[in-house]
């Protein structure tokens, strides 16, 4: 745990294994070095061989529902108490700004990709979806991954579930700017 509340993206979390296993490798020596050792190249091979093991899959969520979400959101930066709809979707320029941790990823895309631009993730589905994800995951894992369907951190003051009301035809354009990638990419809507 390098970050309390962490919320990490794909690349993040493999370079994480990295350190995992350096920190298990090094200030355990108690007899005289040997070949025993595993060495820098090991342990990154290593990490390397577990992530790649790892069924890899996200949620994403409809752009414009999520911006309402993160504006009503109850944890990181509360922003609804001081500033309007209008004012947060002029101002809301990545897909994290407002966690506690914000990394800065223009889109949702951006947590699933590497250095250069390619997912790393073995499924993605829509949040909207997550019954049928459910079931896929199980299928993908041969029922080692068996999620179930829990609602919590729900805020009741949200709109989200009724996002359209919120938006005029101006916000609804800024949001489809900032976040074409993600709407294209996921084939969204509003």
């Amino acid at each position: 745990p390098l970050i309390p509340n962490q919320h990490l993206n794909i690349v993040q979390i493999r370079d994480s294994l990295y350190v995992y296993f350096l920190t298990l490798a090094l200030g355990n020596t108690i007899h005289f070095p040997s070949e025993s050792i595993p060495t820098d190249a090991d342990i990154r091979a290593r990490s390397k061989e577990i992530f790649d093991t790892f069924f890899r899959f996200s949620a994403v969520r409809n752009p414009w529902a999520r911006a309402v979400s993160l504006y009503y959101r109850r944890e990181g930066v509360q922003v609804s108490d001081r500033l309007t709809f209008e004012q947060f979707c002029q101002d809301h320029f990545y897909a994290s700004d407002t966690c506690k941790h914000p990394t800065l990823h223009k889109n949702q895309f951006d947590w699933h990709c590497d250095e250069n631009g390619k997912s790393l993730m073995d499924y993605i589905f829509k949040i909207e979806n997550f019954d049928d994800a459910i079931n896929e995951i199980a299928d993908r894992t041969n029922g080692r991954l068996q999620l179930t369907k829990l609602r919590e951190n729900v805020n009741p003051l949200s709109l989200s579930h009724a996002y359209r009301d919120l938006y005029t035809e101006e916000t609804k354009e800024i949001i489809a700017k900032r976040f074409e990638k993600d709407i294209d990419t996921f084939k969204y809507t509003f």
